[in-house]
């Protein structure tokens, strides 16, 4: 599942439309999650400016605008047919196949509500997998005006699975601003 529903208001423009190594991020995102997952489903607030993307990928609107991310994953839970779900934020340019491989093989004997993928002791909670019965107690925590991600793992089971040792560099860094941008752009020649 793709979030894609974010307002870009550091970036001034919509992130998952920046262009990297000749593709949207969006697209990027959604064709690596194609790649190594069986449904590929992209949440957001502006579906009107999302380029054409394979039939094969579903695009959705947040149940409930400006929820945050939180939002975007319960409804992800509600439409998908998959008992876990992979979340990543499509603002992660260095994200790679072999990621994807590696955190969906993780939680194949996942019985945690979560598996949250770190990288030098940073958890990365936009990319990572999601039980599906989670979702009433997001509800739950949304309706009372609780969006944090993190909040939400104080309720619930998380395993910590460490990649630093898989990557020589954060493939989970993402991108928030023009400066983050040209960094990125600067580093694909």
């Amino acid at each position: 599942m793709v979030l894609a529903g974010g307002k870009s208001s550091r970036m001034g423009t919509p992130k998952e439309l920046l262009v990297i190594e000749g593709q949207t991020l969006i697209e990027r995102t959604c064709g690596l999650l194609l790649e190594t997952t069986e449904e590929c489903m992209v949440i957001s607030n502006s579906i009107g400016r999302l380029p054409h993307l394979p039939a094969s990928i579903s695009i959705v609107a947040d149940d409930v605008p400006d929820q945050g991310p939180l939002g975007g994953i319960a409804t992800a839970m509600r439409c998908s047919r998959q008992d876990k779900l992979l979340v990543v934020a499509c603002d992660m340019p260095k994200l790679t196949k072999e990621a994807f491989r590696i955190i969906v093989q993780q939680a194949a004997a996942l019985e945690e509500d979560v598996l949250l993928p770190s990288y030098r002791g940073k958890q990365q909670p936009l990319c990572a997998v999601y039980s599906k019965r989670l979702y009433p107690l997001i509800t739950h925590r949304l309706a009372r005006g609780s969006r944090k991600i993190f909040d939400l793992f104080q309720e619930a089971s998380v395993r910590e699975f460490d990649m630093t040792d898989c990557f020589a560099y954060d493939i989970f860094c993402n991108m928030n601003t023009p400066d983050d941008y040209e960094k990125i752009r600067k580093e694909e020649t």
